[in-house]
């Protein structure tokens, strides 16, 4: 006979008991207990004998718990962790470690099918200590609810797409199958089973539908033998403690209410979780989220401070609490008592106009920005001086919980409302001051400033790595003008927190080549003062970042050329997709100019670069032929003043403060050079290979400066693997620099070839290059998949070079490589790529 329902509860409360009163910090078979059974729901050890599952039945580590079309089962682990596991399921709890001591724990399980409810006990809040591995990849769950749905099918018989939905808390990654996926937010799922698994928001009827199946049936009881009936209730003793005393003698908690926080509905695409609509109903339970402690006040003042005569720009710490009459107010060191105007707190990014005191400089008046957090930034100047003060504030997110390794984040950076800065059409240029970007600007379809990208990696005490460029080529021919400027950067960890810094490096040209300069410079994330990730908002949406020339680094005497705070766009998140692993090479082009004798060089070479996908970053560098020019990019976790950053293959970029070196990714700066500027691409379908800029500016380290050099990669074949026969056609674009009786500029024309892999030759031409049209003959390499030949029509003489590039599936999808022609007074040497069809017998 059966137990009834409070002796059931009380051997479950035992066995449980049982378990948490010694650690368990060597693994043992019974993980924990079950806590309610609708029959039917059976436990089945390794050998593959089942048995019923009765309400207080310890579960065993490793034996597989399904349940039939009406079974329902709820399993409760001891360190508050529990599952409730749906109708036609099968879960299996691998791994649980717990030590109540240390208050640590471990969990591992599998679910093959059916549908559950998973609520975090302490297992859960330690980051990366839960896993669930399913048909749709495995599941690393951090402090949250999570649904977990396999049946393929709605309660009403509807068709279903498996997913993973965060009811609540905090974070849920999916890994395994195809793109890793994140989820931060409350209201969102992963969907998977139809491709490539993606980030949508929540239909209401998939929560409430499995809230229908976990609800059980009617006429099922729990497991209880005895269910509880109206008239069980109506003769218990409870009224006496509660419904049938006075309300005088009752005391009831009044709740205190909240303050009510309106916010503009977004329109957002399906992959944003900024906007969470209607939360879910959350389920009660052992979950006990941890609640996020407060905002304490700390913050941190930027500003000239004179230090014994020692003027320089200083942080000074200090602690911002709200006075009676609603200001914020607080002491930092030689700046003395500050009181400024607090704006309302808002939950997005908002700029409010603001003034106040600061007991060293007086009136001080200027903007706020608030946002989600408590985050606070203010940018001041007082009245009679024109040095700025910068107030930063708010709440500090820990940016290994934000910068997820799987994904890749993009943060629109402000204009500074203190020092302006420049623009390219309308669009602000990050981290420059000097007004117009490319003054006198007549052609914006060929520039573009792009926003702050933002990976996340793993190892190495780098938590993300980001970068930032901004492109204007401008006018035709001898009147034509450029600027590029390359940011890289990434968030390490400094004295127990991750903290941002990035350099700055670029060029600028007339259509005179000895006109070439360069720049240096450095940008810092703001914190608030305390030893905390320098970056704000509930999720990590804000970062405050200064900028300044590379010579004032170390000094301070100059202060911060521009200020801005940049806020992410949830709904442009992407997947960080590497593929590059290892060595990767292939080819350059650019002009040299010898800082001594201004004699300009033409040139070909190679880009070879080694990439680590965990780290996002890579080292490697650019070469000519001969040895002569180059830019080497050394690793920058190793080497001061070198940035790497690998975010995809497509968005890549790196710096070497010391030369002035840059290069990245046409990605970055797209810039409509193709086709009639028409187009950013350099073929159709090319994303299996990378192109874009380099340049180095003369100086110490060289003698001689490089402007839009270009350089493109792409994953080689081997040799063996070319067709055997057959003839393929490649259309695309090249791109390269011409130097015409003494002016230097970009030009860019079609290209065109054809391939004929039974006599292992072909024909690369080039058409309506600054007027020019040149056609080379080529042949295969012998040992490698290569080929080169001579111009033979067209220009006086002229060389290509190239190879093919595979694209997973085809060794022969696409070419690239790199020509330098001749025409008299009139020269050029740039790269090409094109792409095929396919091969036609």
């Amino acid at each position: 006979m059966k137990p009834n329902t409070r002796h059931a509860l009380l051997a479950a409360s035992a066995a449980l008991f049982v378990i948490t009163a010694h650690p368990v910090s060597a693994e043992t078979d019974v993980a924990g207990v079950t806590a309610a059974v609708n029959p039917e729901a059976s436990a089945i050890d390794r050998a593959g004998k089942a048995r019923l599952i009765s309400l207080g039945d310890p579960v065993v580590r490793n034996h597989r718990i399904e349940t039939s079309g009406v079974g329902l089962v709820q399993i409760l682990l001891a360190d508050g962790t529990s599952f409730t596991v749906g109708p036609n399921s099968s879960v299996v709890i691998d791994s649980f470690v717990y030590d109540p001591e240390k208050n640590t724990a471990a969990l591992a399980a599998t679910m093959s099918k059916g549908a559950l409810r998973f609520i975090g006990g302490k297992a859960s809040k330690a980051s990366g200590n839960v896993t669930i591995k399913t048909p749709i990849g495995t599941a690393g769950i951090r402090g949250a609810v999570v649904d977990i749905n396999l049946s393929g099918q709605t309660p009403d018989g509807q068709p279903l797409p498996p997913h993973m939905t965060l009811v609540y808390g905090k974070e849920v990654q999916l890994t395994g199958n195809g793109a890793p996926q994140r989820l931060f937010k409350q209201g969102f799922s992963i969907v998977a089973g139809d491709g490539q698994p993606r980030v949508q928001r929540t239909p209401p009827q998939w929560v409430s539908g499995l809230q229908q199946v976990l609800a059980g049936r009617p006429g099922q009881s729990g497991g209880a033998s005895n269910a509880p009936t109206e008239q069980t209730v109506a003769s218990s003793t409870v009224a006496q403690s509660n419904s049938a005393q006075l309300p005088s003698d009752n005391a009831i908690p009044v709740p205190t209410p909240r303050p009510v926080v309106t916010t503009p509905v977004e329109e957002v695409a399906s992959a944003s979780q900024r906007d969470v609509g209607t939360r879910p109903q959350v389920p009660t339970g052992p979950v006990d989220p941890e609640a996020d402690a407060p905002w304490d006040g700390s913050a941190q003042a930027s500003a000239y401070i004179d230090n014994g005569g020692d003027v320089r720009f200083r942080p000074v710490s200090g602690t911002l609490s709200v006075a009676q009459n609603g200001n914020f107010t607080g002491t930092f060191g030689q700046l003395g008592l500050v009181s400024l105007q607090k704006p309302a707190g808002t939950e997005t990014l908002t700029q409010t106009d603001v003034s106040g005191t600061i007991g060293s400089l007086g009136s001080v008046s200027g903007t706020a920005y608030t946002g989600s957090g408590d985050f606070i930034a203010y940018f001041l100047e007082s009245d009679d001086s024109s040095d700025p003060v910068y107030i930063v504030g708010g709440k500090a997110a820990d940016a290994r919980e934000v910068f997820s390794p799987g994904q890749v984040y993009r943060y629109a950076v402000e204009r500074d409302p203190i020092n302006g800065g420049a623009s390219i059409g309308g669009v602000q240029v990050p981290f420059y001051d000097d007004g117009n970007f490319l003054a006198g600007e007549s052609t914006p379809m060929r520039a573009s400033a792009s926003d702050l990208y933002v990976g996340g990696v793993s190892g190495n005490g780098v938590a993300a790595r980001l970068l930032q460029g901004s492109i204007s080529i401008s006018g035709d021919g001898t009147t034509q003008r450029s600027r590029i400027q390359v940011m890289a950067g990434s968030f390490k960890e400094t004295a127990g927190a991750y903290k941002m810094t990035g350099r700055v490096s670029g060029s600028y040209q007339t259509s005179n080549p000895t006109s070439n300069a360069g720049q240096a410079g450095y940008v810092e994330t703001l914190g608030n003062g305390a030893a905390a990730d320098q970056v704000f908002g509930a999720n990590g949406e804000y970062l405050v970042l200064g900028s300044g020339e590379m010579y004032d680094i170390e000094d301070r005497l100059d202060g911060y050329d521009t200020v801005q705070i940049a806020s992410r766009n949830d709904g442009v998140t992407t997947a960080a997709n590497r593929s590059f692993t290892g060595e990767i090479g292939g080819f350059s082009s650019g002009a040299a100019t010898n800082m001594w004798t201004d004699n300009t060089e033409l040139f070909t070479g190679t880009a070879t670069f080694t990439f680590n996908q965990a780290g996002g970053t890579f080292d490697g560098g650019i070469n000519s032929d001969s040895s002569n020019y180059f830019a080497d990019f050394l690793g920058g976790d190793d080497y001061d003043g070198y940035e790497e950053v690998y975010l995809t293959d497509q968005l890549i970029a790196a710096v070497d403060s010391s030369s002035e070196a840059y290069m990245v990714s046409s990605a970055v700066v797209p810039a409509r050079i193709f086709n009639g500027d028409t187009t950013a691409a350099i073929c159709n379908n090319c994303d299996f290979m990378t192109w874009g800029w380099w340049g180095k500016a003369s100086g110490p380290e060289s003698f001689y400066s490089v402007h839009l050099g270009n350089w493109i990669i792409g994953k080689q074949p081997e040799n063996s693997a070319l067709p055997t026969s057959g003839t393929a056609t490649y259309n695309g674009n090249a791109v390269g620099t011409v130097l015409n009786d003494g002016a230097q500029y970009i030009a860019t024309g079609t290209m065109t070839s054809t391939m004929n892999f039974g006599t292992r030759s072909g024909t690369v031409s080039v058409s309506n290059y600054d007027s020019k049209n040149f056609s080379a003959g080529v042949n295969f390499g012998t040992g490698a998949a290569t080929f080169s030949g001579n111009v033979t029509s067209g220009v006086a003489s002229g060389t290509v070079t190239g190879a093919f590039a595979a694209n997973g599936t085809d060794p022969v999808q696409g070419i690239m490589g790199n020509f330098t022609v001749t025409d008299g007074s009139w020269g050029s040497t740039g790269i090409f790529a094109g792409s095929t069809t396919g091969v036609v017998p």
